[in-house]
């Protein structure tokens, strides 16, 4: 069961994993639930002719302009996106940051999305929104494929090039990367799942 008030209390009395990586571009990213008719991520199907990631599974998000917070940017990114109005969004807290090899510094924006929003993808950037069940994702058991990342990767100096990227198969569908640790890391908060060894 996805504990909404539990939720919000360990985000506000843990220590967040907040990354210092002054060369990578920032970024937020909405990881935004929809608790009706079940508790779902909202999670969109980026389009084929985008210069990066294009055809990948990801959170509505983007890089944030200059004097933006992570909130305000993915609440900005998601009203481009996917027409989500940020009245209509309940922000519960900050989850980890995380990096990406495209020299993004990512922090996922947790919040609760009132049934009564509308979404209308953007065709320019967003091909289809899912809605993917929570309880879905808790029960599957994520691939790790060990990757070494090319010498054109952006990698803090503290991490290695060799790297066990996760993937989460869904109807088909791979999600994998960044969205993956992201929806781990949720899953993990929320007390659903335990995030497994790498390997």
């Amino acid at each position: 069961m996805f504990d909404l008030n539990l939720l919000e209390i360990f985000l506000q009395t843990r220590q967040r994993r907040v990354l210092e990586l002054p060369d990578f571009k920032k970024a937020a990213v909405l990881v935004a639930v929809l608790l009706e008719p079940e508790p779902c991520l909202i999670l969109t199907k980026r389009t084929n002719h985008l210069s990066t990631h294009s055809g990948q599974i990801a959170f509505a998000g983007g890089g944030m302009d200059a004097g933006e917070s992570p909130v305000q940017a993915a609440l900005r990114e998601a009203h481009e996106e996917i027409g989500l109005e940020p009245s209509l969004v309940q922000v519960l807290g900050l989850l980890d940051d995380v990096w990406t090899p495209a020299g993004f510094h990512v922090t996922p924006v947790l919040g609760v999305v009132s049934s009564q929003a509308v979404l209308t993808p953007n065709p320019a950037e967003v091909a289809q929104v899912l809605y993917v069940p929570l309880t879905d994702l808790k029960n599957i058991q994520p691939h790790f494929e060990q990757k070494t990342l090319p010498a054109s990767a952006r990698v803090p100096s503290s991490e290695a090039r060799q790297r066990a990227v996760p993937h989460l198969y869904w109807q088909g569908i791979d999600i994998w990367g960044m969205t993956a640790f992201v929806i781990l890391g949720l899953l993990e908060a929320a007390g659903l799942a335990t995030i497994p060894e790498e390997g």
